[in-house]
């Protein structure tokens, strides 16, 4: 019986030591961490994960951090939680410098984001951040930084993102800012167009022209608001929100809507009856899609539809089922050593012109090396082998070429860059985000008339260890296109 209790206690300790574990030791990677902080709007948390001297290396990270800053710095600028957010940010941060800005109805707190300046340019955890970073704005900022932010997001492509693109340029467009050049403001127009043709844009279907002289602009919806200007026929708009309250003006039925006028450079309230629908510009589509044409050539692989015991979708070969690897909420295809250096591989054919290639992995090697891809051009009907690129515990080569990173045990984003021809060879470069890490790397022969005439195409292909023995390598998602 005594045996019995002890037995029963001793379990019951064990059980209650396993839950509290469970429950308050939370042993995940930081990365996962922070993205569970940034789901669960923890932002204070998130920041507290990372410290000054911390070197962040992962695109995903530094852009949850970049969105977090945006969100606290809306928090500094509401009445419920402005006090709490700044004390927060003084005590625990003081490395974040808060600027007050001075506006027309008072301060605005602004959070400099050193974070934001470290993503990659165009990169798609760049067009996040700056997203978020503008649709936190709910309060009245300077001109010049409405302006500021308007340029850096009509710089940005908005294909594939229509629905929270158009909602951050729908709520600049509320604000007044100061007078944008000629060529911008023709960028705008070319993005407003466009806007109007996709269905999940705030700005579907809603370009109009006015309808009669000399009609009302209001700063509010109703009539009861202050007049702000005057439109006549044939002046166009682009309408972004409208009032719940039907009304009657002029003996005509509608409601009032806030709208872009480009002519004014300003955004007002105008009563719907004095508007008519009009197609948007051709011209203008096509020419924002000639001015992001890059866009169109490039091709993302990535591992989300992989389920492990079939080969990926799209790829050819030998496959050996694998196990997927998850970090931080994405799909990772996992790359192995080999105990007898004997590969299968599996490959993918790109479609259309390649210049680059952009890979992002994890390295968990501990000694030996592992093959990550090898990129290949395919003619005469068959491959032949251009780059093979291979990671250490602290390195990444191209074919007999080696850099040394400084994290090599974190999520690296790299690419190569295909340059020029010299002798029998292509010629390359390694970058990490905009900094050239490896320069003139050449890749195996191949015949240069081949390339020349264009009469190819790309292949990259995954190596399968046999018997794996135990170094790894995630890769996560691969990017092709043309600079």
């Amino acid at each position: 019986m005594i045996r019995s209790r002890v037995f029963l206690v001793v379990s019951v300790l064990a059980l209650l030591t396993l839950i509290l574990s469970y429950l308050f030791l939370d042993l995940r990677e930081k990365e996962d961490k922070a993205y569970s902080y940034f789901q669960e709007s923890q932002f204070e948390k998130l920041l507290d994960l990372f410290s000054t001297s911390d070197s962040i290396e992962s695109e995903l990270s530094l852009s949850l951090l970049s969105q977090s800053i945006s969100s606290l710095e809306k928090k500094a600028n509401e009445s419920v939680s402005q006090e709490s957010t700044l004390r927060f940010l003084k005590e625990k941060h003081p490395d974040i410098k808060i600027t007050e800005w001075e506006t027309s109805l008072g301060k605005y707190y602004h959070l400099d984001d050193r974070y934001f300046l470290l993503l990659k340019i165009h990169g798609l955890h760049y067009k996040k951040a700056l997203i978020r970073k503008i649709l936190n704005i709910q309060k009245v900022i300077p001109k010049e930084k409405v302006s500021f932010y308007l340029l850096q997001l009509i710089l940005e492509d908005p294909r594939g993102m229509e629905e929270s693109y158009s909602s951050a340029l729908a709520n600049l467009l509320r604000f007044s800012m100061e007078p944008i050049g000629e060529i911008e403001s023709n960028f705008l127009l070319e993005c407003l167009h466009y806007l109007t043709i996709s269905n999940s844009s705030v700005f579907y279907e809603s370009y109009f022209t006015v309808k009669g002289e000399n009609v009302n602009l209001r700063n509010g919806p109703g009539k009861e608001n202050k007049e702000v200007g005057k439109v006549s026929h044939p002046d166009t708009t682009f309408c972004f929100e409208k009032d719940s309250q039907e009304e009657i003006v002029s003996g005509k039925p509608g409601v009032f809507v806030r709208c872009f006028y480009p002519h004014l450079g300003k955004s007002a309230w105008i009563f719907s009856g004095f508007l008519e629908k009009i197609p948007p510009n051709e011209n203008l589509i096509s020419n924002l899609q000639n001015r992001f044409r890059s866009k169109d050539a490039e091709e993302k692989l990535d591992f989300v539809n992989w389920l492990g015991e079939k080969i990926p979708p799209g790829f050819f070969g030998t496959y050996i089922p694998r196990s997927r690897a998850i970090d931080a909420g994405e799909i990772g295809f996992p790359l192995f050593g080999n105990k007898t250096k004997d590969y299968h591989k599996i490959c993918k054919k790109l479609t259309g012109d390649k210049s680059y290639l952009e890979f992002t992995y994890l390295s968990e090697i501990r000694k030996d090396s592992v093959p990550i891809l090898d990129l290949n051009i395919v003619y005469g009907g068959s491959s032949h082998l251009l780059y093979t690129i291979t990671s250490d515990s602290e390195s990444i080569f191209i074919n007999r070429n080696r850099y040394i990173l400084d994290l090599a045990d974190k999520k690296q984003t790299l690419s190569l860059h295909i340059e020029s021809k010299t002798n029998g060879n292509l010629l390359a470069s390694l970058k990490e985000r905009n900094k050239g890490l490896l320069q003139n790397i050449k890749s195996e022969p191949i015949d240069l008339n081949q390339y020349t005439s264009g009469k190819y195409s790309w292949e990259i292909c995954l190596p399968l260890a046999k018997s794996p023995n135990g170094e790894k390598v995630v890769l996560f998602e691969i990017k092709s296109g043309v600079n």
